[in-house]
């Protein structure tokens, strides 16, 4: 790698990050952008301004700055045959950083509209930059960006929900915890108050107080206004399974909407580590996950917003439905898919409502860690996610109490993740044990676990509580109009034909049907004699259900 390509100590040799382009890539960018020689010094885009281009470098340098901190710092600098372009470029966010003409240089500059079409054309391309977007991500998050300041105390719910949406998002920020005291000096850089907590900050200079959700995502470029454009396919939930469906609902050209709560990762999303998902041997963070598949369904131009609250669906008499949002806002589509998923259960248990967000958790990421103090914590559980979230937060604490009310793990946990918390000296394992009732003023002090063998309950001092008990489907915004089982699960497949009529039925039973010179044979024969033919794969329903 041309070493004039990043001068950044540390990554200027990392060729994955930082790619050099071939004469062919050079080639196809020309064909979707234009040439415009640059002075250097020339500012091309701040911290806050939307991205609206791609720049590639055919001469000269341009180097990007961090400027969220107390003085400006080179986070790279981009030679000859190298190209700029956050992940915000795909997205639709602001930028985080600065990017400045080191010195006088000549650019291909791809407005953002034709950058989607670029890395269709390209598949070279569109392999080095879609992976040196994943690279350098975690590349310039390693050299320590701040990003926009936190300010807000541990106990504040508030600050809770606005630092998980940005972890969600994958918005580089820093949180500064205003009931310790060593932040008073970084508290008086911001002037005088007083302040509304939580505040948001970018170096010294104060954005919002104690915005809303909506209204700091708006900020930020993540919630989207919905477009009044009529939708293939609007998709209800961006875990897992909703960007698996609008990766493969982009890609075959269908419009497609995906609306979240919070963001991309749903329940995944608060998975420290997965490492029973294919195709990640070494196992995946839940937020790594979902940023791929997020950027994968970007590129073949799937569209998202959040946070979203979808209060019902509609059908129309021409067969459309519309999403109707809690902010009033509609998504009209062809076709609905709910991928909503599940939500973690709660325990009535008495204090569990009252701490929530304060000391009670839900999902065991690096957010919800920083919070534990030295005391000991405690995880309530006997399954994978359980076990996973005591092993990553065992890396932050050195005493993770694991409760569980059977009395064998392996009942409902994996066995190699069974073995590696009975190795691990910081998870102490407790059998035939049960949480019934937590304490605290403002945030959690203490927690009572009760011995099920002899029925004696213990005080018990605790930073924080996290449970994963079980779930139930997020199902109860589609109220009664729509099939579910008594779990409160939606009816899909055979299982409709049983149902009747006289209720909107989200999904039929599918054949493949093979279409070859007029007529059709069975997906069994198709499949036989692949050669056979060329065929043309269709789904259609299997019997009439209206």
């Amino acid at each position: 790698m041309n070493a004039s390509n990043c001068s950044s100590k540390g990554i200027a040799h990392d060729e994955v990050a930082f790619p050099i382009l071939n004469a062919a890539e050079i080639h196809v960018a020309e064909r979707f952008g234009r040439r415009e020689r640059l002075e250097a010094g020339r500012v091309l885009f701040e911290p806050g301004q939307q991205l609206v281009e791609l720049l590639v470098v055919l001469d000269g340098s341009l180097e990007l700055i961090d400027t969220s901190g107390d003085q400006e710092r080179i986070l790279a600098v981009h030679g000859t045959r190298g190209f700029v372009g956050e992940i915000s470029l795909l997205t639709g966010r602001r930028a985080t950083s600065l990017c400045r003409v080191k010195s006088v240089a000549e650019v291909i500059r791809i407005p953002v509209d034709a950058v989607r079409r670029l890395l269709v054309s390209s598949a070279s391309f569109a392999e080095k930059w879609m992976t040196s977007l994943l690279r350098r991500r975690e590349v310039i998050l390693a050299r320590g960006v701040d990003g926009l300041h936190v300010f807000g105390d541990r106990a504040d719910a508030a600050t809770l929900r606005l630092r998980e949406f940005m972890h969600r998002n994958g918005v580089p920020h820093r949180w500064v915890d205003t009931d310790d005291q060593d932040s008073v000096p970084v508290l008086a850089t911001l002037g005088e108050g007083p302040f509304e907590f939580p505040v948001i900050a970018w170096s010294r200079k104060v954005l919002m107080q104690n915005p809303s959700l909506p209204v700091f995502a708006d900020y930020l470029g993540v919630h989207r206004s919905i477009p009044k454009e009529v939708f293939d396919t609007v998709i209800i939930g961006g875990g897992p399974a909703g960007l698996g469906a609008a990766v493969y609902a982009a890609s075959e050209g269908l419009r497609t909407l995906v609306l979240d709560r919070l963001g991309p990762g749903g329940q995944a999303g608060s998975s420290s580590r997965i490492e029973n998902y294919a195709g990640f041997p070494a196992g995946v963070s839940g937020t790594e996950l979902a940023l791929r598949s997020y950027l994968q369904a970007l590129k073949f131009g799937a569209q998202f917003s959040a946070p979203c609250d979808v209060a019902e669906i509609r059908r129309a008499e021409d067969g459309l439905h519309s999403v109707h949002l809690q902010d009033g806002s509609v998504a009209n589509t062809k076709t609905v898919i709910v991928a909503t998923g599940v939500r973690y259960r709660s325990l009535g248990v008495e204090g569990l409502n009252k701490l929530s967000g304060t000391g009670v958790y839900y999902s065991a990421t690096h957010v919800e860690a920083l919070l534990c103090d030295e005391r000991p914590l405690h995880v309530i559980g006997a399954g994978n996610s359980a076990g996973q979230a005591a092993m990553f937060l065992s890396r932050f604490n050195a005493k993770v109490n694991l409760i569980v009310r059977g009395s064998d793990l392996r009942k409902s946990m994996s066995s190699y993740l069974v073995e590696r918390v009975q190795v691990n000296s910081r998870v102490h394992v407790r059998l035939r044990s049960k949480l019934r009732a937590v304490t605290g003023a403002d945030s959690l002090d203490q927690v009572s676990i009760e011995n099920v063998a002899t029925s004696e309950t213990t005080g018990e001092d605790s930073c924080a509580v996290f449970i994963f008990i079980g779930a139930t489907p997020c199902t109860d915004f589609l109220g009664d109009r729509i099939s579910k089982d008594k779990k409160g699960f939606l009816i899909t497949g055979a299982e409709l034909i049983a149902k009747g009529r006289g209720r909107i039925r989200i999904a039929c039973p599918l054949r493949w049907r093979h279409h070859v010179q007029g007529f059709s044979r069975p997906a069994t024969v198709a499949r036989a004699q692949p050669n056979a033919w060329r065929p043309q794969w269709v789904m259609e329903p299997w019997r009439s259900l209206a």
